[in-house]
């Protein structure tokens, strides 16, 4: 994935947008193959597991206080690369990006079963969205003149190739049965993982992925924060202005947004009117009401939704590293400061928006989250309790995905 970074301040990121680079590839007809590896740990807790990108760059699965740890993936003395991986919505299977020795790929494995499936793919994904059934899998990669996006059809173990734009970013619907997708400036479309798709009014350029909820379709169109439903009746959240980053939560009835501009600009929530928000702070709107929370006053580097819908991870920005932060609707609780590795500030941060979709790292019970980071001096993968003073050390590693509920 090539990554253009177009404004940044002394702070960590502003915006950044995907672009193809010169790894060309004609779409193939994808071959499927099985692998075996050894395991001895036991399926998934009712605490859910994490799953890391170890020190090694392989995948390996352990329970949230780093115990009955399972290695996924063994690739010692190939060079193999292994990306993102992320569970099924179910919690039941892991998938991930790879390039092997024998080709592009994504990869899936139940963790117990001791068995990898290999799906191949023009080039190496560099991010996997599940569907919420669990069936289909989003794929974004480089194609010929942009970001190409493939569906992965589980059962019957094959892939297709649908789209191809530069950006591209998309959102599964609540049942799984298409994706929305913002293409290019202002292209909007639902494709069905069949292939049939429908045009949508045109979208705005100054957000990146479009949001899918039970409420509506969030996005973006004439500096306006809308949720649009199926009829195309489109609903103002907020009058927003810059670039705007948003994430709802699952239910569609509270969303997080930052949007990042020279004027700040006034926050303002008039019973009768949408609210205005203002630039860089990180506020959280009531969909129906209209109440505005200012969550922070700092540009920030990404923010999460636990799955329950009630508490926000808000990754604030501090000179060297990041402060994780997170509001539950009476306040905000900071905890201790981390560095990030170089690999989540470059590929995962600056499209926090459609990671947040995609990517766990909240604790299935929303009482605790996930990171990977650098604490004194100690690098690794690390577990943070909400009503605990201190993360705790779980292993080493980049990448970390927590099983569960999908926020």
């Amino acid at each position: 994935m090539g990554i253009r970074i177009i404004s940044t301040t002394a702070l960590l990121f502003v915006l950044v947008s995907c672009t193809a680079e010169g790894e060309n590839s004609a779409t193939t007809a994808p071959d499927t193959e099985t692998t075996t590896t050894s395991t001895t740990a036991p399926l998934p807790t009712d605490q859910g597991r994490l799953a890391i990108l170890d020190g090694t760059g392989n995948i390996v699965v352990v329970d949230p206080d780093g115990t009955n740890r399972e290695a996924i993936t063994d690739s010692e003395g190939d060079p193999s690369i292994y990306a993102q991986p992320i569970w099924s919505p179910d919690g039941s299977t892991l998938a991930w990006g790879q390039a092997t020795g024998t080709g592009f790929g994504a990869g899936f494995s139940q963790p117990g079963s001791g068995e990898i499936t290999t799906l191949t793919t023009p080039n190496l994904p560099f991010y996997t969205y599940w569907s919420p059934d669990n069936r289909h899998l989003g794929l974004l990669h480089n194609g010929n003149s942009g970001v190409q996006f493939q569906i992965v059809d589980l059962d019957e173990e094959s892939t297709t190739v649908l789209d191809e734009d530069a950006p591209f970013y998309f959102s599964w619907s609540p049942e799984g049965d298409a994706v929305v997708t913002h293409a290019g400036p202002t292209r909007a479309e639902t494709i069905r993982p069949d292939g049939e798709r429908t045009e949508l009014e045109p979208t705005s350029a100054g957000y990146l992925a479009p949001q899918w909820t039970t409420h509506g379709v969030f996005h973006v169109v004439d500096d306006r924060l809308v949720v649009e439903d199926e009829t195309g009746d489109r609903e103002t959240v907020a009058v927003v202005s810059g670039i705007t980053m948003f994430v709802a939560n699952r239910q569609g009835r509270s969303v997080a947004l930052q949007s990042t501009s020279d004027d700040p600009g006034p926050v303002t929530a008039a019973a009768a009117d949408p609210p205005v928000i203002g630039a860089n702070a990180v506020s959280v709107i009531d969909v129906d009401t209209g109440h505005v929370d200012t969550i922070s006053e700092a540009l920030s580097a990404g923010f999460f939704w636990s799955p329950d819908g009630e508490s926000l991870l808000v990754l604030t920005t501090s000179p060297g590293e990041i402060v994780p932060l997170v509001w539950t609707g009476t306040g905000p609780t900071e905890f201790r400061g981390f560095s990030p590795p170089p690999p989540m500030v470059r590929d995962t941060f600056p499209f926090f928006p459609q990671y947040a979709q995609s990517v766990n790292f909240w604790s299935p019970d929303s009482k605790a989250f996930a990171y990977a980071g650098e604490l004194d001096g100690e690098a690794g993968i690390w577990v943070q309790e909400l009503d605990g003073e201190e993360p705790i050390h779980v292993s080493d590693g980049s990448w970390v995905a927590w099983s569960g509920p999908m926020p």
